[in-house]
């Protein structure tokens, strides 16, 4: 469990993020982030392997870092488990998380939406 730079701006977040790893992976983030002297930071989700809801704290926390110290934060490539919690949790908006498709079984028809909440 890491955030790795990728490029300037660019980074990537790798392996578990839980409760047990949230708090070093948060502090380790925030120092990382703070070296970028670019306006916009970019944190690349796909990598991540396991996620509970400290995983979300860990990314409002570094949302958070980014409106203090003026820049514009973009998370790209959530996982759908994060996805999926971040929608529960109420943040997804927020954090400009979102599933990509929900699929509902309807009978023997399986009906595919682009927006939470736009059940049959």
């Amino acid at each position: 469990m890491s955030l790795c730079k990728v490029s300037p701006g660019q980074f990537k977040l790798h392996g578990a993020v839980t409760f047990t790893t949230s708090h070093g992976v948060e502090q380790q983030g925030r120092n990382l982030l703070l070296t970028a002297s670019t306006a916009h930071w970019h944190i690349d989700l796909a990598s991540i392997t396991e996620a509970d809801s400290s995983a979300l704290a860990v990314c409002l926390a570094w949302v958070r870092l980014a409106r203090e110290n003026r820049k514009k934060l973009t998370f790209t490539a959530a996982t759908d488990e994060l996805a999926a919690l971040a929608q529960v949790c109420g943040v997804g908006e927020l954090l400009g998380i979102s599933p990509i498709q929900e699929i509902v079984k309807s009978g023997n028809n399986a009906v595919t939406h682009a927006e939470p909440g736009s059940y049959p």
